[in-house]
């Protein structure tokens, strides 16, 4: 009767679970599904959604611009927390959680005041050289106009070829001002002056967002309890500690790539600028800002602000110009071996390969920020996919290092790994001879197992005679 029940309840059970996870793989499958609708929709609805969200963000633009900040900053606020504590640790408060405010307060102001004045300085410094570069180029221009003529002349091949362009160029911008500028004049008017009013109000954003920055980085701690509380509120804690372990990831991954890619770029261009100077070249600023600036783009980077300023430089001398190529390139080189891994060392853990693809991805989808934010957002999607395939893996009792696939053919039922050549590979052969040499070893000990085995029996007998004596 025992039996039958335990037979009956284990059926039942077995019924619950097989429910269970039928259960657990529909829902799978209609989460995949409503994701590829989702996808889909965003895809072909791109206009759309872009413009709307487009005008979301012109809205918040100033809390935007702030939340950056603040994000930048909140390293070296909190590194100057600390230190302002160390040096008030002697002073026992009256109030503990008032001067935790008071101090962070002080170091937020002070850290972006002391932002705001470095920038500040560097434009003050940099933006009137930049100003003569570009004011030299435009009255200079007459001149290399000249040396292209001679250059086109002296060769009639070439002279002829762009005969052909300029004459099918005269007639499209011809046209273009014949029934584009000359009809939407008034319309090209109204958004010069909207461009100046544009500039006034970015720069009214950027004096609201620091603000901003400021309360932000004061309640950094608060809007972190406020996050994690929400998490634990709608998910479970094994779920809501996977929650906030990605998030913690994802925050290192864009923390340390952005920031350091910012420093990366301005030490770049400060030697740019120090080199550029010892050589003597033309439109010094102009080219640091260019060559450092554009540095910011992963990869493309470099090479994109490498030709724009060659070019300015063999317009005015060729020679200086091959002297600057080959300096820059020696510059990037030397960012790309030494500089760049030593500040951003692997923080997204993606290869050269989707380094590429994400730039090129997110370049098309967002443009310019989309270069430069699109590594860690592939960087952040690549580290869940990777997290979820190594868990997977390791449910079923397979190795989680790519090294073990590469030149697998299949695992067979016990587990074991069989190569492409039909081999097994050295990792399983060293198992099975392991495993050999623990059986050889059980052989060979085997009779002094059975005589211990009888010995520990009979003491066991003799001992409970003993206790019945």
């Amino acid at each position: 009767m025992i039996d039958s029940d335990h037979k009956q309840n284990q059926s039942q059970n077995q019924n619950k679970q097989l429910f269970k996870n039928t259960l657990v793989q529909a829902s799978a499958f209609l989460v995949v599904i409503l994701c590829a609708i989702l996808f889909f929709f965003v895809i072909f609805s791109y206009n759309t959604w872009t413009g709307k969200l487009a005008y979301v963000v012109s809205g918040l633009k100033s809390i935007i611009i702030g939340v950056a900040v603040a994000y930048l900053l909140n390293p070296i606020v909190n590194g100057m927390e600390k230190n302002v504590h160390r040096l008030l640790k002697k002073r026992k408060p009256k109030n503990a959680a008032k001067r935790q405010a008071a101090v962070r307060a002080f170091s937020s102001i002070t850290v972006v005041f002391i932002a705001v004045l470095i920038t500040g300085t560097l434009i003050y410094t940099i933006l009137p050289q930049v100003v003569i570069s570009i004011s030299s180029l435009i009255r200079n221009s007459p001149y290399y106009v000249d040396e292209v003529t001679n250059l086109i002349n002296s060769n009639e091949q070439l002279r002829e070829f762009l005969d052909n362009v300029l004459t099918n160029a005269t007639e499209v911008i011809a046209d273009w001002l014949k029934n584009n500028v000359l009809h939407n004049i008034q319309s090209s008017v109204a958004l010069a002056a909207s461009g100046v009013v544009s500039v006034l109000a970015l720069l009214m954003d950027v004096i609201v967002g620091l603000i901003i920055s400021v309360y932000v980085l004061c309640s950094t701690d608060r809007f972190v309890g406020q996050g994690k509380k929400i998490v634990y509120a709608f998910f479970n804690k094994r779920h809501a500690k996977i929650i906030l372990d990605t998030i913690r990831k994802s925050n290192e991954i864009f923390g340390g790539f952005i920031s350091g890619k910012i420093l990366d770029s301005l030490i770049v261009g400060i030697l740019c600028f120090l080199g550029m100077t010892f050589l003597q070249m033309p439109y010094i600023a102009l080219v640091s800002v260019i060559v450092g600036v554009i540095n910011v783009i992963p990869f493309f980077g470099p090479y994109i602000g490498m030709v724009p300023s060659t070019i300015l430089i063999m317009l005015v001398d060729l020679r200086k110009g091959i002297i600057a190529l080959i300096f820059i390139v020696l510059l990037q080189q030397l960012d790309g071996n030494v500089i760049g891994p030593k500040i951003l060392g692997k923080s997204t853990g993606l290869s050269a390969f989707w380094v590429v693809f994400s730039v090129l991805f997110f370049g098309k989808l967002w443009g310019a920020i989309g270069m430069l934010i699109g590594v860690p957002v592939f960087g952040v999607i690549y580290y869940v996919a990777d997290t979820y395939v190594s868990y997977q893996l390791r449910q079923r009792a397979l190795p989680v290092e790519t090294k073990e696939y590469r030149k697998l053919d299949y695992f067979a039922e016990d587990g074991t790994r069989v190569t492409l050549d039909g081999k097994k590979t050295p990792r399983e052969l060293r198992k099975e001879e392991q495993k050999e040499l623990r059986r050889q070893w059980m052989e060979e000990n085997q009779e002094n197992f059975e005589r211990w085995l009888q010995k520990m029996k009979k003491e066991e007998t003799d001992g409970t005679k003993n206790t019945r004596d």
